[in-house]
């Protein structure tokens, strides 16, 4: 869009002002030489200040200029300009008004007027601006754009439509203002007159098949989808190659079953999926909806299905890491981890840059509880993303599984620091926190960290349970211990680890039959196999005098892999250690 040659003329008519200044002042007969040469040279110290950044400095000689010539409109403009660059709207807003009244003519005065009044949002009084503008300058094209813009932040769409029609009388049918009115139309719920905007569109460029796709996407996404076919119609009379028109007229409807549909849509886009040169992303992007389908339902059929497509892809794109990771998203969300581990370090070979891959990798490293590699690839993540907090977070998970619990809090930390937008990983961060300070034996920071997850959200089980087994493990404050563990249970029922340390609670309270009664819970909701609630019941069995019994837990906690330092004293001295 170019703009009228008056317009240029007044810039160079305000850059001249700008060099020379002072118009009032030299206009004005019986003043000295002196003076003007002084307040020139003012003039000139105050623009040499402006250009090194000076503002302040600068704005204290403008004003000086106005106090020697109080007619000089360009002082007061570039003042303008000055409180603009400071912030000082009120200020700005002023001495620009100072200028329009000493030349109201000027057109640059008043474009400054307009983003002063956009700049604070008061874009009802920068549309009078430019309604003056387009006024006394019906055809400069650039006046209409800025007054519609301002329009329709104004809330006044429907007037906008009107300056964008005027425009095209002004330079004919454009794209841009097309779209624009065509968004406008959209919003002000006009479907009809939105799509007869693209239809002028392509009238005027029958050869732009893009702008047609835009109406057949329009079409379907407010349901007239015969419209819509009979559009990707018109797209392969002319381009029979168009594989975005394929692929949607594919997408119709066969009066089967959902199920039945979705497979007919897949196998018909496979002939599209073998051609080398329709672009990858396209093809990935019809396989986005159906992943998501998968992911939501694990509807392995389904993934079964897109995985046929993904093998296509493979063979035709062997090099594009989206291809790997959009099957190891089907494997994963259809229950196949360690097959959609291949996949996602598959597609980091070729393709490093792409942060959610490394998530997802590091996700599966910590469900498997391979600590080691999730060590090493959290390492790498944070090399090439330093500013991901999921990163610090697992690297952190991965240190302290290592019992480099010093190095984990300053991992956490730092994770803590980059999720302040993120309640949940946080609430996770401080209670994994609050563990490390416990195995450091740093308590009061243990017992801060997990107040900090329990202040963001006070009824999280798992960190109610964290915090009163640390409790109970040192023996102190075991009736708040109690009131939280009998929360946490409250809060996830049926939980064994949870009703586990409940048990432990009341065993450290020497309620040695409540602790009983809550450990019998635990084993049979699958305590059976977590070796510390057969040890613990052993311990209470050991308590309550029935010694054989608890040999036989303790026995069976050895047997299922326990790690505790003294069972294998206790079992062999049939003595209890604590």
């Amino acid at each position: 869009m170019i703009e009228s040659e008056m317009v240029l003329k007044h810039l160079l008519g305000a850059l001249l002002l700008t060099f020379l200044g002072l118009p009032g002042l030299l206009a004005q007969p019986g003043r000295t030489t002196e003076e003007v040469v002084n307040t020139q040279k003012i003039f000139i110290d105050a623009n040499r200040e402006k250009l090194l950044g000076n503002y302040e400095d600068a704005a204290y000689l403008y004003k000086e200029v106005l106090k020697r010539d109080k007619e000089n409109h360009a002082a007061a403009y570039e003042l303008a300009r000055v409180y603009d660059v400071l912030d000082s709207n009120d200020k700005a807003l002023s001495s620009i008004k100072m200028a329009i009244r000493l030349d109201s003519e000027n057109v640059w005065y008043q474009m400054f007027l307009g983003d002063v009044y956009e700049k604070s949002k008061q874009f009802k009084d920068a549309v009078k601006v430019y309604e003056e503008l387009v006024e006394k300058h019906p055809s400069v094209d650039y006046y209409y754009s800025k007054l519609a813009f301002y329009l329709i932040n104004a809330k006044a769409p429907k007037k906008a439509i009107a300056v964008y029609d005027r425009m095209e009388k002004l330079i004919g049918i454009s794209e841009d203002i097309t779209r624009k009115k065509h968004s406008l139309y959209i919003s002000l719920g006009d479907n009809k007159r939105a799509a007869n905007e693209m239809v002028k569109l392509i009238a005027v460029y029958p050869s732009q098949l893009r702008f047609r796709h835009t109406l057949a996407n329009f079409y379907k996404k407010t349901g007239e989808q015969e419209k819509a076919a009979e559009v990707y119609r018109q797209i392969l009379a002319i381009n029979p190659e168009d594989a975005r028109a394929t692929i949607a007229l594919n997408a119709g409807t066969n009066g089967g079953s959902a199920d039945e549909e979705a497979q007919a849509y897949l196998s018909s886009l496979q002939p599209i999926f073998k051609k080398e040169e329709v672009d990858i992303d396209l093809k990935i992007k019809e396989l986005i909806p159906f992943i998501s389908q998968v992911a939501n339902s694990n509807d392995k059929q389904l993934a079964e299905n897109v995985i046929e497509l993904v093998n296509l892809l493979e063979e035709v794109h062997p090099e594009e890491a989206k291809v790997y990771s959009a099957h190891g998203d089907l494997l994963y969300h259809s229950g196949r981890p360690q097959a959609a581990l291949d996949k996602y370090l598959k597609a980091l070979e070729y393709d490093k840059k792409v942060y959610p891959i490394w998530e997802q990798v590091m996700y599966i490293y910590a469900e498997n509880n391979d600590m080691s590699k999730l060590l090493d690839i959290s390492s790498q993540a944070l090399d090439r993303f330093p500013n991901k907090a999921k990163a610090y977070y697992f690297n952190g998970i991965a240190l302290s599984e290592a019992d480099k619990d010093s190095e984990a809090v300053g991992i956490f930390q730092q994770a803590l620091m980059m999720s302040r937008k993120n309640p949940p990983l946080q609430v996770d961060l401080f209670k994994r926190l609050g563990v490390s300070y416990f195995q450091l034996k740093k308590y009061p920071r243990s017992d801060k960290a997990f107040e900090s997850a329990l202040k963001i959200r006070p009824k999280d089980a798992m960190t109610l349970n964290e915090y009163s087994a640390r409790l109970a493990a040192r023996g102190e404050q075991l009736e708040k211990a109690k009131s939280m563990a009998a929360l946490a249970n409250e809060l996830m029922p049926n939980k064994a680890y949870l009703q586990d340390t409940y048990g432990w609670v009341l065993y450290k309270m020497k309620d040695y039959s409540g602790a009983k009664e809550w450990l019998a819970k635990a084993l049979a909701n699958g305590g059976q196999d977590l070796p510390q609630v057969l040890e613990h019941y052993g311990d209470v069995l050991f308590q309550l005098n029935d010694v054989e019994n608890a040999l036989l837990h303790w026995q069976q906690a050895q047997e299922k892999g326990s790690t505790s330092d003294l069972l294998e004293k206790k079992i062999a001295d049939r003595q209890l250690y604590e």
